[in-house]
């Protein structure tokens, strides 16, 4: 028998659940991420539930998130800790290079070029860590080759990560739900190339299935 569209199972119900969902999610993703400080860990949870809902997979999102956003806070945090610690010390050195004087234009040049791949591992680490079991040096490793053998979606993703911080600034209310739609995009993308790396990562890696242990413990 032929499902009607407003049907329980029908197609206006599922996208209206998946809708909701999506927006739960970046909820939770800005109320953990308040502290700063846990940005990391909130981002690697906000990926390990998107990408469960990309491959389809049953779960809960509260749930999900909250077990992730535990299981991976110390190595999460010091991720970002790190990032943003290199990344301050770059921006800084940039907006300083004038005290070099001549030799500053050629300093401005390398320390752009490393921000530049800041930024990019930036993109990839915290959505390697929600599905790989990676030590930090390995974390940051897969990330750059990753980012950088695989370009073209890496400008693809910095793209979406523009419009999104375009959108934000010219509408801030939109950090409230355009996240979780960066993320998702974002991961559909990396997604297709994380699997050729799967089920084994470089330095011993493997796929991240504590979380769904932890969750039948």
């Amino acid at each position: 028998m032929r499902k009607g569209f407003f049907d329980l199972d029908g197609p206006f119900n599922r996208i209206g659940t998946f809708v909701f969902d999506m927006v739960f999610l970046n909820l939770l993703w800005f109320l953990f991420s308040i502290p700063l400080v846990t940005f990391g860990a909130s981002t690697t949870a906000l990926f390990y539930v998107v990408g469960k809902k990309v491959r389809k997979e049953d779960g809960y999102i509260f749930k999900d998130f909250w077990k992730s956003f535990k299981m991976n806070f110390k190595q999460a945090t010091a991720i970002w800790l790190i990032l943003i610690l290199l990344i301050s010390v770059l921006v800084f050195n940039m907006s300083n290079v004038a005290l070099y004087g001549e030799l500053g234009r050629y300093i401005f040049i390398v320390q752009a070029a490393v921000l530049l791949q800041l930024l990019i591992i930036s993109l990839y680490i915290f959505l390697l860590l929600s599905r790989l079991y990676l030590t930090l040096s390995s974390a940051f490793k897969m990330a750059f080759v990753i980012g950088n053998k695989h370009f073209f979606t890496t400008i693809l993703c910095i793209i979406l990560f523009e419009i999104l911080i375009i959108a934000i600034y010219i509408y801030p209310p939109v950090i409230l739900f355009g996240v979780v739609i960066y993320a998702y995009f974002s991961y559909y993308l990396i997604g297709k190339i994380l699997k050729r790396y799967l089920p084994k990562a470089e330095d011993g890696g493997q796929e991240n299935e504590k979380q769904e242990q932890e969750m039948e413990e």
